[in-house]
């Protein structure tokens, strides 16, 4: 009986790699799943496995080892077509590290394009969305193979780095957004139990949290001060948390104005503190991203050269971060976090694509077995799978949860996220080894620029309702 079920488990696992039938959690102790859940946690798994290889390209020990095995590497060139000039880093390293993230960022383009408009799981282009799972990694890799024949690798490279750079900076305005939202919502949801329930518990835990998230603030500036900063010197630290402290105290102020509270009467200081809190944890992450003395060549042709460099030499970065060993642990753990924080940040935004004006379903949606081309690829069983709790329930029948299209736009440019922050942003050159990973000077600017925007984007939710009295805004 065992056999049966377990080749029936392997049947509907193959069923979901090259059809369209959803894929299931294949163990007797796991619970029913839903469709929606097991097909996004397949793009995730595309997602790592595409940020995997872009962090091993980086490795200096698999560029010795290349260089080492593949001894005539001038054929390899002529083979690929990568000109006269070729060397290895045109096959390894930062190049490469674009070609993977272009192969993805591709493959979830195509896919958007193909499900805008997708109302339910009924729709033929549905199935290709839930499943085709093996073609889909062919793709993937027929994509990336194609990426290391792009000839003109200059041009590749200056255009793809500027593509990349709008992609990721509209990846983190758009958490940033998603941020300010949460921080009001949930602010009104407290609010309004605490009325609908005549309860003041409410209020009490509302002042409770909004307390905490001001010691974390205050607590943060006081350890950011002590360990980034010395009575003389470390200027550009200074500047940056007194600057974002000033910011906090600003948007906290504005936020219980007569006239602010009168126009938004949700407004409060729990909103205020949870930006000042995030806001300090990305001043705190821009910090500890200023790199050490042997990353300043050619880092800054400006005027602040010599600010930047004294600023390091000076010991505004804790030893504990120049540490060689430290560096290794910092630099896995950094990837780690930020990778963690990409897919949560993707998953997060495409639930919440409503927020964001995306709809996800409508009224004349297509009905489950009704309309369009459903018949053509077959849609999701309501039940695959065997009875032991190992089974995929299609959630999407009557509308979709989520959309698909901005989805997939959303790991679009998850992907040029990912991209920008292993090569370094405006300076891919640069990149020497994923161990340092973060510690350059475009994270530390594009994190403290991150935390203005976000400053800027709560202000203007406050201030928006008075700049446009005759239009109404959602509480």
């Amino acid at each position: 009986m065992g056999a049966i079920l377990s080749a029936g488990c392997c049947a509907a696992q193959l069923a979901c790699c090259f059809g369209s039938a959803a894929c299931s959690l294949c163990c007797a102790c796991c619970p029913t799943v839903r469709s929606s859940t097991t097909t996004r946690i397949m793009y995730t798994f595309f997602l790592i496995l595409g940020t995997a290889i872009s962090c091993v390209m980086l490795s200096k020990a698999v560029e010795d080892s290349i260089q080492q095995s593949i001894p005539g590497f001038s054929e390899v060139c002529d083979f690929l077509n990568l000109g006269t000039n070729c060397n290895i880093s045109q096959v390894i390293g930062f190049l490469a590290v674009y070609r993977v993230c272009f192969s993805m960022a591709v493959f979830f383009f195509l896919l958007m394009i193909l499900m805008i408009n997708v109302k339910t799981s009924q729709d033929c282009r549905a199935g290709i969305h839930n499943g085709f799972w093996f073609f889909k990694l062919l793709i993937i890799v027929g994509i990336c193979v194609g990426a290391f024949y792009i000839p003109n690798v200059e041009i590749f490279q200056q255009v793809w780095m500027y593509i990349g750079m709008v992609g990721a900076f509209l990846f983190i305005l758009i958490q940033l957004i998603l941020l300010v939202d949460f921080a009001h919502s949930w602010n009104s949801n407290w609010v309004n139990r605490a009325g609908d329930e005549s309860c003041s518990c409410w209020y009490v835990a509302l002042m409770i949290c909004t307390l905490f998230f001001y010691a974390i603030t205050l607590g943060g500036f006081i350890v950011l001060v002590l360990f980034f900063t010395k009575p003389a010197g470390c200027e550009l630290n200074k500047f940056i948390l007194a600057l974002n402290l000033i910011l906090c105290i600003v948007i906290s102020f504005i936020s219980v104005l007569p006239p602010i509270q009168k126009a938004s009467p949700r407004s409060g200081l729990l909103q205020a503190a949870i930006i000042s809190a995030y806001c300090m944890y990305l001043t705190y992450s821009a910090l500890s991203s200023e790199p050490v003395s042997y990353h300043m060549e050619n880092v800054f042709n400006t005027t602040i050269n010599a600010t930047v460099a004294a600023q390091v030499e000076d010991g505004c970065v804790p030893s504990e971060l120049v540490r060689s060993d430290n560096r290794i642990v910092s630099g896995v753990i950094g990837i780690l976090i930020m990778f963690v924080m990409v897919v949560y940040a993707s998953l997060r935004t495409s639930a919440q694509s409503d927020r964001l004006g995306v709809s996800t379903s409508s009224a004349d949606a297509v009905e489950a077995g009704d309309g369009g081309c459903c018949g053509c690829c077959g849609g999701v069983e309501e039940d695959a799978g065997d009875e032991d709790g190992k089974k995929t329930v299609d959630n999407e029948q009557d509308g979709v949860v989520y959309s698909y299209s901005f989805f997939h736009f959303v790991f679009l440019l998850a992907s040029l996220y990912i991209m920008m922050t292993l090569t370094n942003w405006y300076n891919p050159k640069s990149v020497r080894d994923v161990l340092a990973f973060g510690a350059t000077w475009a994270s530390v600017w594009v994190k403290v620029s991150s935390s203005w925007v976000c400053f800027v984007l709560y202000l203007w939710t406050l201030i928006a309702p008075l700049c446009c009295p005759n239009r109404e805004f959602p509480q």
